[in-house]
């Protein structure tokens, strides 16, 4: 008898045992990075205005934002020995950026910085003018600037794209360049409060599907146990039970906090378990550039793009490829059986494990078969993820390659005139998010003449702008690679770019102790593709912000060394309209 039972017991306990490890494994173990070896790149107390991995437009964000005290000129040091790898200057993005290849394995990257310690400022001013620039971007030979463990490298500001002074800091595998949260190094960060949860989403899955009777997604604001309903918009309170039919997918929006600041940043680690067992899970300890984008596989992407509000999902589309993406039941969709109730529960931390719970229940009623949804359908295609996609119509054309979609998509194609310009515009519109860029073919109308066919480029028609894409024109059609589904024309640049004088007037004497010179340049539609300055026809450096359409001369008296100088601003725009235009500089 004890034998057969001891038999009987060997393949549950195993069972056990898998069950419980599997459930170890997919609460997402981090690996084991050094933690005392990297020191803060700044010395002042470490506050984030922007979290590891938190949801951002089109990616993950790659690094921590640390706060500066809204300062520019923050000094930044190298938190481990090793050599500077590459540097790279532009009027977007990151603006000023930095990268040093540490000796155990590692690369940071700084961003948005404001200038350089002196030895890289001489470096990266030889290598400018040299070479007639102020943007590039350079891999630098190792141990040309060698680094030690506290040295100072830059100084942090507000260059590219940042909305405010901040230094960007980024800690990357080496050898496969993936990005990882620099806490697991021991960055220290204070914070002691909990993830806020603001809104939840409730999304009926199937034309049987009903949330609360209703066929379409709902959203609830989450307010707690004491306050008041307002009347104006749906809330849910802890404990509250919600009515679904059939299957239902599930989306969250919620933010982290900082101490003394009001920023929303992203939270570190999602859970979500229905009656107590974990169903699905989302957590960034690391990832790489190549999967940033799968961040619109994760949100409700239409939310996004209609109403700017990032709602991470439990449903894992056919395409989502993103690895920290855990649906545990591979569709993150909950089925109800009639009659049910189910508990829901999410657990949200911080890196700190400072932790937020909301508990609700989903009670199932039963599906009645004569209220399926009848869905409008608005689409005129059907466009699929797992394979090429392609509408040719006259000499309009519109490819969508394979695994270019996350699913299968409704879209509403349609091809018209500007009643205004007479030009073709593209409508190929969806609530669904393109992962890689699709191919727009537009034709050009005979009214565009022949020498003008050089200045078309292909523009993004949002509400009343139209943001230019650019394109090459093919004979006559002009083709051109989209990033987003929406409506597309063609217009004609031909004028020229602008530029005007910011903190001083031509044949006006500069202030006493001015040290710089500053110029606002624009361009219409196409672009600004290139800027030069030269004071005395000799080529001077001109910092470029393009957040501010600004051209900066920092003053060196060995090159305005006139009393009277003549600067020259040369500019281009992306079809080859050129401005050139002198201002007398009286010292």
């Amino acid at each position: 008898m004890n034998k057969t039972l001891n038999i009987t017991l060997k393949p549950l306990l195993l069972t056990l045992f898998f069950s419980v490890l599997i459930q170890f494994i997919a609460q997402g173990q981090t690996k084991n990075y050094p933690r005392s070896q990297f020191e803060s790149p700044i010395r002042r107390q470490l506050n984030l205005s922007g979290n590891f991995a938190e949801l951002r437009t089109n990616h993950f964000h790659s690094g921590i934002d640390l706060r500066i005290g809204g300062v520019e000129g923050e000094s930044v040091y190298s938190p481990y020995q090793g050599s500077v790898s590459r540097i790279k200057i532009q009027a977007w993005g990151g603006g000023k950026n930095l990268y040093i290849e540490h000796t155990n394995g590692y690369t940071t990257v700084y961003m948005h910085l404001k200038n350089y310690s002196p030895k890289i400022e001489e470096y990266i001013r030889k290598y400018q003018y040299e070479n007639q620039t102020y943007e590039f971007d350079i891999e630098v030979s190792k141990d040309k600037l060698r680094i030690e463990k506290g040295e100072l490298i830059a100084y942090a500001g507000s260059s590219g794209s940042s909305g405010g002074p901040h230094l960007h800091f980024e800690i990357r595998d080496t050898k496969s360049q993936n990005i990882i949260n620099p806490q697991h190094f021991g960055i220290e960060v204070i914070d002691s409060i909990p993830p806020f949860i603001e809104s939840l989403l409730i999304s009926p899955e199937g034309v049987f599907s009903r949330v609360e009777g209703m066929p379409k997604k709902q959203i609830y604001e989450i307010i707690g146990d004491n306050q008041l309903r307002p009347k104006d918009k749906k809330t849910i309170k802890p404990n509250d039970t919600v009515q679904v039919t059939n299957q239902i997918s599930l989306g969250l929006q919620a933010y982290d906090r900082s101490l003394g600041s009001t920023l929303k940043n992203g939270v570190y680690s999602y859970r979500l378990l229905v009656d107590d067992e974990i169903f699905w899970e989302f957590q960034i300890d690391e990832f790489s550039f190549d999967k940033s984008r799968y961040i619109n596989a994760c949100i409700d992407y239409e939310l996004f793009r209609n109403k700017n509000q990032k709602y991470l999902i439990t449903k894992k589309l056919p395409n989502n490829q993103f690895p920290n993406f855990k649906a545990i039941n591979s569709t993150g969709i909950i089925k109800l059986e009639p009659n049910t109730v189910k508990k829901v529960e999410y657990i949200l931390q911080d890196y700190k494990k400072n932790t937020t719970n909301f508990t609700f229940y989903l009670q199932a009623s039963v599906s009645n078969p004569n209220t399926k949804t009848n869905y409008e359908k608005a689409s005129t295609e059907t466009f699929y993820w797992h394979k090429d996609n392609t509408i040719v119509d006259n000499q309009f054309k519109v490819t969508v390659p394979k695994n270019a979609l996350y699913e299968i998509a409704d879209i509403n194609y349609q091809r018209t005139i500007d009643l205004i310009t007479q030009y073709p515009i593209l409508k190929i519109e969806s609530s669904s998010a393109l992962h890689s860029n699709m191919i727009i073919e537009i034709p050009i109308p005979n009214s565009i003449k022949p020498e003008h066919k050089t200045k078309i480029v292909v523009v993004e028609q949002k509400n009343r702008s139209k943001n230019s894409i650019g394109g090459e024109v093919n004979q006559n059609s002009i083709i051109a690679s989209a990033r987003f589904f929406g409506t597309y024309s063609i217009a004609l640049d031909t004028i020229s770019p602008t530029v005007v004088p910011r903190n001083f007037k031509s044949n006006v004497r500069l202030k006493p102790k001015q040290n710089t010179l500053t110029l606002r340049i624009k361009d219409e539609l196409s672009g600004i593709a290139k800027y030069k300055g030269y004071i005395n026809d000799k080529w001077v450096l001109m910092e470029y912000d393009g957040k501010t359409a600004t051209l900066t001369y920092n003053i060196d008296n060995k090159e305005l060394n006139q009393p009277t100088n003549n600067l020259r601003i040369e500019l281009q725009d992306e079809v080859g309209n050129a401005t050139v235009q002198s201002f007398t500089i009286i010292k």
